[in-house]
Order: structure tokens, then C-alpha cells, then sequence
């Protein structure tokens, strides 16, 4: 695999948009871009409105993937990385803010208010890069166990 920590820290921070995975009640998949997020390390903390499916659906099961990709990306040299983990949602006025502040640091054009908004953190379990630069086939995909 040829993406230090570095490159991929350096990768998930310049990401402008996200891609959430969840499931519905029936197990369906369910995925949408989101702009209200941030990070810190490898844990995705994000807003949502808090009449948005996204909330039943997390409540019903935990498990959650987020695609990081840049757009624009030559085949030759594709790269994306996803991050597989549980999200859990953010309780407490202290935790609430930092969340919030996370988001915000990220995008400042965000607004999220407790009143209107859940923010919930995703702790991640696995990390996968897809790296089309690299040469052999078997190469290509790293996964990291967190």
C-alpha cells in the first residue's frame, strides 16, 4: 500500500463532501452526500436534521459506512477511502458542543442547533483504501483493522 497515515489523514481532511451508508428497517441500504461534518482522527461526527430518516434508521441499526472521494479523479490514479464503524448519537451539552464545533471547523456555513439538530459521531472499526496508482491488482485495496 503506498498511503502513509499521513496521505490519508491529509486525504479525509481535504474531503468537502461525505457519502453515509445506514439501512432501513427493512435492511435496504440507504446512502446520501452530507456537507455537515467534521473530524477528529479517524471518528466522523455529523449533523442532521432531526426529522431526517437518517435517525430511525441509526437507531435501528448502528452499523454505518462513510465513503471519502474526491471528484474529478483519472482512473489510473483513483482513490478513495471508506471508514466502517457504529454511530452513536451525541448526548450531553459538553459532548453536544464539541460535536458541534468539529462540524463547524469544517464548514463553517453549516448551522446546527441542538433544537433542530442531532449530531451523532461514527467510531470507527475498519478502514479501507482503494489506491488504483498502485501497479499490482492485490495492491490496490488495504484494509485496516482500528
Amino acid at each position: 500500500m503506498s498511503a502513509s497515515e499521513e496521505k490519508i489523514k491529509e486525504y479525509l481532511k481535504s474531503n468537502q463532501r461525505i457519502i453515509l451508508a445506514t439501512t432501513d428497517k427493512e435492511g435496504s441500504p440507504d446512502v446520501r452526500i452530507l456537507g455537515g461534518y467534521g473530524l477528529e482522527g479517524y471518528t466522523v461526527y455529523f449533523s442532521t436534521v432531526k426529522a431526517s430518516n437518517k435517525n430511525s434508521q441509526l437507531s435501528e441499526n448502528k452499523n454505518t459506512a462513510v465513503l471519502f472521494q474526491h471528484e474529478n479523479q483519472f482512473i489510473s490514479k483513483y482513490f478513495n477511502i471508506t471508514i466502517y464503524g457504529e454511530a452513536a448519537l451525541v448526548e450531553g451539552s459538553a459532548e453536544y458542543e464539541k460535536g458541534r464545533e468539529i462540524i463547524q471547523n469544517k464548514n463553517p456555513n453549516i448551522k446546527v442547533t441542538k433544537e433542530t439538530h442531532n449530531i451523532y459521531k461514527i467510531v470507527p472499526k475498519k478502514l479501507k483504501v482503494l489506491d488504483f496508482g498502485e501497479p499490482k491488482v492485490e495492491e490496490r485495496v488495504t484494509i485496516l483493522q482500528l
